[in-house]
């Protein structure tokens, strides 16, 4: 996703360290308390890494990178996770994770000066990645419930939660078709989010209703590299 911003904007990153702390850094904040050992073990090894790219970036970079860090801790409410911080706050919890990983894929790469160029591509990624969030909840109710945590998903019920997915899908759509009137994406680029928007809209359900909860998770996550391919293939057939 942060990838997809450098396409959409052209804008580029100033320094190719930036893509390894992302990378290490996403790694490390899905998988650091994962009950598997070895991919727990993989996770903190990728947050070492991780610390060490981080202090190889742009200064500005790193001023940047403290607010999803420090969001990322009040999800968890600086302990380790259980019925703390934002996670246990149901409308709280999806929005965080969107904050986040929005401010990771859009603000970070960008040079701070060419932020004005993302003030429609934040909203439109955030109720993107806040609708795959809201997914994630409908992926284990039972395992939320014996944490004793009530996700959004959960307070609203499966058919509300999904109309307020298609809601969040469509705001995504009408930011990007801002952002084309605006003269800031290509119309290939609009066209290859619309596509993917509605990918997402229509493939959800048939995932959630798979009984593998890992993979349920996996393939929702491979709704956000399905919208990357097709942004890149717009571009690059663009060009």
């Amino acid at each position: 996703m942060e990838e997809q911003s450098v396409l959409l904007t052209g804008h580029f990153p100033s320094s190719g360290w930036l893509r390894g702390f992302v990378f290490c850094g996403a790694v490390f904040a899905y998988s650091f308390n994962h009950p598997g050992r070895l991919r727990r073990w993989v996770a903190l090894g990728m947050g070492g890494m991780a610390f060490l790219y981080f202090w190889k970036i742009p200064e500005a970079a790193r001023w940047v990178a403290l607010a999803p860090l420090s969001i990322w801790l009040l999800y968890y409410g600086f302990q380790k996770p259980g019925r703390s911080g934002l996670r246990a706050i149901p409308l709280l919890k999806p929005l965080a994770i969107a904050l986040a990983w929005t401010w990771v894929t859009v603000l970070l790469p960008l040079d701070p000066k060419n932020w004005d160029l993302a003030w429609l591509l934040l909203p439109g990624r955030a109720v993107f990645v806040f609708a795959l969030a809201l997914a994630y909840d409908l992926c284990d109710p039972a395992f939320d419930r014996r944490q004793g945590l009530v996700t959004l998903a959960a307070h609203l019920g499966v058919a509300r939660t999904f109309r307020l997915i298609d809601v969040s899908l469509l705001l995504s759509a009408c930011c990007a078709a801002g952002n084309y009137w605006l003269d800031i994406y290509p119309l290939r680029a609009t066209l290859a989010l619309w596509i993917s928007l509605l990918c997402t809209a229509l493939l959800l359900r048939p995932i959630l209703r798979l009984t593998a909860v890992e993979r349920k998770k996996m393939y929702i996550d491979g709704l956000m590299i399905l919208q990357y391919l097709l942004v890149l293939s717009a571009v690059v057939w663009g060009d």
